[in-house]
């Protein structure tokens, strides 16, 4: 093994807060080999999540971290796809406007964009179908449809994927192109980069349906994190000694 890729949030760290443990072992893990952090969140910036990861103590550069939201700007450029309408946060819009990409947030756009909001609202989605009954050529690019995500142990909130669906639901499209996991996008970049193969990386997530699944895609190697089993043996464990 050469490099690991692991995801943030529910894996690394919950929410914000991360154990001692598990900073250590990063810290271990970088004196031997490559540590790359891929999160499929859209919100944040890349300097965003370095602040974060930062402040929880892990050592990290700001190269080593992926985001489906940097992605996105990255395939968009990579395929020429402009005159974009953006649903997302204004960090995602700043990710997108960095690359050079037109945005267009009117029902004038040719294609449409779709990343994590939540203020989305159904004016938004009106726009969102106006565009895609309207431009039969245009591309409709998503960061990933993870249909929710971990706040805590007990509370999830509505993912992208939620968002993705509304438009595919009124539209009757589904989306050209997803950049974030499963997809094996991000995984294909990181190994060109370190000019490494498949076989030398490993997928380290909480996410059966977007970690682990694109690992299978890629066809390396992978570890599933489990918190929540975790939390419950313990639990249980602590009981029997009462």
């Amino acid at each position: 093994m050469k490099l690991f890729i692991f995801d943030l949030d529910g894996t690394l760290y919950l929410n914000s807060f991360a154990s001692k443990e598990v900073i250590n072992l990063i810290y271990y893990l970088q004196k031997k080999y490559f540590v790359i952090f891929f999160t499929n969140a859209s919100s944040n910036s890349l300097i965003q999540v370095q602040k974060k990861l930062l402040k929880l103590g892990f050592n990290c550069e700001i190269d080593h971290i992926y985001t489906s939201s940097y992605m996105t700007a990255l395939y968009l450029r990579e395929n020429n796809i402009s005159d974009v309408f953006v649903i997302g946060t204004t960090n995602f819009l700043n990710e997108i406007s960095s690359f050079g990409i037109s945005i267009i947030q009117n029902s004038s756009a040719k294609n449409l964009v779709v990343g994590l909001d939540n203020k989305f609202t159904y004016s938004t989605l009106s726009i969102a179908l106006h565009i895609l009954l309207n431009n039969k050529d245009g591309k409709f690019i998503c960061c990933n449809e993870d249909k929710n995500f971990p706040v805590n142990e007990t509370i999830s909130l509505p993912g992208c994927g939620a968002i993705v669906s509304a438009i595919s639901a009124c539209s009757d499209r589904k989306p050209d192109y997803v950049v974030g996991k499963p997809n094996t996008y991000t995984l294909q970049k990181i190994v060109e980069k370190y000019n490494i193969s498949k076989d030398e990386i490993i997928v380290v997530g909480d996410s059966l349906e977007s970690d682990i699944q694109m690992a299978k895609n890629f066809g390396c190697k992978f570890l599933l994190v489990n918190h929540k089993t975790i939390v419950q043996k313990v639990y249980k464990y602590e009981r029997s000694l009462q």
